[in-house]
């Protein structure tokens, strides 16, 4: 069964837990799925498009959703206190190369957005 957008947030305000910030969607019959932070799903509420389900996560289920689609390499790791994410990649000459990100619900949507599917 489909659901509309306007239903998908009606649910969510109903489901929603206080740790969850991102929303998995998906369509049928496809193998794709789509990761975004909850608050810019409901603001986009717009973009109509029915999707067959959709999953509240936490930073932490998210982070393992990300880990199992990405084929590169992502570390967790502390500096300077804080954890980050090491996105070890390699550039078009074959060289390895590191970008580092927050361990953030930002962060991650910023490997999502601009690296994983960009």
């Amino acid at each position: 069964m489909n659901l509309t957008r306007k239903e998908i947030i009606e649910q969510i305000t109903g489901q929603r837990r206080k740790e969850q910030c991102f929303i998995k969607t998906w369509e049928t019959g496809h193998t794709f799925v789509d990761i975004d932070l909850i608050d810019r799903f409901i603001a986009g509420q717009g973009k109509e498009g029915a999707v067959e389900g959709f999953e509240l996560l936490d930073l932490e289920q998210t982070w393992k959703t990300l880990i199992d689609l990405d084929p590169d390499k992502l570390n967790r790791v502390k500096k300077n206190g804080d954890e980050v994410i090491e996105w070890l990649w390699n550039d078009s000459h074959g060289v390895e190369q590191k970008t580092v990100y927050p361990f953030t619900p930002e962060g991650i949507m910023t490997i999502i957005d601009d690296e994983l599917f960009a």
